[in-house]
């Protein structure tokens, strides 16, 4: 048949640019299709900069596809030749029992990753930027690094199409349904096209427009994200060398999170909270403006924790976080289309996976078992028995 594909991945963000290029190197004709352009600001992966970190006080569940993840990353890079990890190391900070040092701990200790554990008078050693009251602890883990973003998801693109694959921007995927093929594809340029299998990586968009199975696990939400300057002669306190990504878990139960600037298409200190300033929203919705409560909020938290950085953010933008119920992914194959796989509501924490992730559903696609288990990923554990 004319236009009939190996593969078929839908929506190009991060996943999908990562499930592209895997497949690309595993199949003979495989075919992306993305609604928007090469870049843009919607859904999740747009930005500068994200973290990678092994010692995840997520769980230990996460431990085998970080690892691959990590390997991946590195073979990217080595690939397409330019940097994109830069190895500022991370610190994760708050009170001994908190989740995130607390968590980190156990990660480091299971997965054998090299770390120290810091009390309050030592962590300013490693992040002397911050101003912290007694009583705190962290984890340093020397092996964290920040990925960029924009060049990574680029690259994987790149690389994919220099493997063979076809990208189609521009055009959107209006119906999807089972064929005797496997996959039978309808765009909204009216284009028809046919595979043996689909991946499907489309965000906050999955549940409304091609996995209606999802819908009661996923909710999408909008959450902003900050910058903020640093004051005259305090710019070395902020650089790549002295400023390691971070999360710090206040006692409240906040969690902030803090990127150095990597280059100069995102200036100053990127930092904004994980599990605060959530709305919940349509992903159709168009209003990117940033409540003034959130700006105050961010604002004095940035005050009172780095004094040496301008407390009013220089500029502000949202993302989508599509959280789950359990803040964890949701990977494996569709019910319903039964040629298709997916992967979505990665809550906040999925792009340092993203290579891991679309390796495994291009195994998947393929026929072949992925390089890790993804069991405690599957939407069966949401099922009561």
């Amino acid at each position: 048949m004319k236009d009939l594909h190996d593969v078929l991945v839908i929506g190009l963000g991060v996943m999908g640019a990562a499930a592209l290029w895997r497949a690309s190197q595993k199949s003979a004709c495989v075919l992306g299709i993305e609604a928007a352009g090469p870049t843009h600001n919607y859904g999740s992966s747009h930005g500068a900069s994200r973290i990678f970190r092994r010692a995840y006080w997520e769980g230990e569940k996460y431990l085998p596809a970080l690892i691959h993840a990590d390997l991946l990353w590195n073979e990217l890079e080595q690939s397409i030749g330019r940097q994109i990890l830069f190895r500022t190391g991370g610190i994760f900070i708050g009170p001994r029992s908190s989740s995130v040092v607390a968590g980190s701990i156990k990660a480091a200790i299971q997965g054998n990753i090299d770390h120290k554990i810091l009390s309050s008078s030592n962590i300013r050693t490693y992040l002397p930027a911050i101003h912290l009251q007694d009583g705190v602890h962290a984890l340093y883990e020397p092996g964290a690094y920040v990925i960029s973003a924009y060049d990574s998801r680029l690259g994987m693109l790149n690389e994919a199409v220099q493997c063979g694959a076809s990208i189609q921007f521009g055009d959107s995927v209006i119906n999807l349904e089972n064929h005797k093929l496997g996959i039978q594809a309808t765009t909204k340029c009216g284009f028809i096209h046919y595979a043996k299998s689909a991946i499907i990586t489309t965000g906050p968009w999955i549940a409304e427009k091609f996995m209606p199975e999802l819908k009661q696990y996923i909710q999408p939400r909008q959450v902003p994200i900050y910058w903020f300057n640093q004051k005259i002669k305090s710019e070395e306190y902020f650089s790549k060398k002295n400023f390691p990504v971070f999360l710090y878990e206040r006692d409240d139960g906040g969690i902030l999170y803090g990127v150095p600037s990597i280059g100069s298409t995102e200036p100053g200190v990127k930092i904004g909270f994980h599990n605060r300033q959530q709305d919940v929203v349509s992903p159709d919705w168009k209003n990117f403006s940033i409540q003034q409560k959130y700006i105050t909020e961010i604002s004095e938290t940035v005050k009172s924790l780095f004094p040496q950085l301008d407390h009013s953010p220089i500029k502000a933008k949202s993302c989508f976080y599509t959280m789950s119920l359990d803040e964890s992914f949701l990977i494996g194959q569709s019910k319903i289309l039964k040629a298709a796989y997916f992967a979505s509501a990665c809550s906040g924490h999925g792009y340092k996976f993203a290579p891991a992730i679309g390796d495994a559903l291009a195994d998947m696609a393929v026929s072949q078992k992925p390089s890790f288990s993804l069991s405690a990923f599957s939407v069966d554990r949401f099922i009561k028995t």
